[in-house]
């Protein structure tokens, strides 16, 4: 259901070696996913949303700790220059020719801002277990919109932890918080610390992408510098083989779609639109 007007151009990939890394490793490195003006439009949007946080903001930094960790959601839903983002850049693509799906869908997006001076860390968690979904075809295609490497809190992931087909508990991404109780009921095994030997980070330029599995492990420190932030966005598409699941508790606004159980998101057309077809 392609109604935002025409695709986004083809993007200029090897298709074979973004597919072949993102089977063996769960997570791939895309350099220059998004033009300079694409990154300027982006870094006002995330600005814009930061200084008036909406009802599905979240501060994962708690009163009285340093520095700030800024999330937002579903900004796709009212936010233009998000929606177009989906619908006019080659990230749905990218994720669609990684998976090796035949088309692709709209799931949702997210923020991640991580100011300087932030200690806070992001837990080490999947991003699976927090979907109301089954199937293999669910990545996020990372953007960034500041130089990122280790100086600034870069994320790790362990290569290979989307292999075994196990899922781990959600994680809580600020202790006390209302969803570290729900997620402390949660039959699934705690998530431990990966070995460092699998770990593989990015030295990530604005505008770069990082695709990865929605059962890869990953995780991030704090932003230990003093004047570079990290504003990232996490788009997260799914493909052909992906039904939905219900009774999973997290994300208020996805579970309001309300598919029967094993339903593929077809049947929710205006919320999960497809973005890209295999021509």
């Amino acid at each position: 259901m392609l109604s935002e007007g025409e695709m986004a151009q083809r993007f200029d990939i090897d298709e074979a070696a973004l597919a072949a890394a993102y089977a063996r490793d769960g997570v791939v490195h895309v350099r220059a996913a998004l033009g300079a003006a694409w990154v300027d439009r982006m870094r006002a949007a995330i600005d814009r949303a930061m200084a008036v946080p909406s009802n599905d903001a979240m501060e994962f930094v708690p009163p009285g700790e340093d520095g700030r960790f800024f999330g937002d959601m579903f900004m796709h839903r009212r936010d233009a220059d998000f929606r177009a983002l989906f619908f006019k850049t080659p990230c749905a693509e990218i994720a669609g020719r990684a998976m090796g799906a035949a088309e692709v869908r709209l799931f949702y997006d997210q923020i991640f801002a991580k100011a300087p001076n932030t200690p806070r860390e992001t837990p080490w968690h999947q991003d699976g277990p927090y979907w109301p979904i089954s199937g293999e075809m669910a990545c996020t295609v990372y953007l960034a919109l500041d130089p990122i490497d280790d100086g600034n809190g870069a994320v790790r992931y362990a290569r290979g932890s989307h292999l075994p087909g196990r899922d781990f508990r959600p994680a809580p991404f600020r202790s006390g918080a209302d969803n570290a109780l729900r997620y402390a009921g949660s039959a699934l095994p705690v998530v431990e610390a990966p070995d460092e030997a699998s770990l593989i980070s990015f030295k990530l330029e604005p505008g770069d992408a990082v695709v990865f599995h929605g059962r890869m492990v990953h995780g991030a420190p704090g932003n230990p510098s003093t004047d570079r932030p990290r504003r990232t966005i996490a788009l997260r598409f799914v493909g052909d083989d992906i039904r939905w699941r219900r009774g999973i508790s997290t994300f208020g606004r996805l579970r309001k779609a309300d598919l029967p159980d094993r339903a593929p998101l077809s049947a929710r057309d205006q919320l999960f639109p497809v973005l890209w077809k295999r021509g």
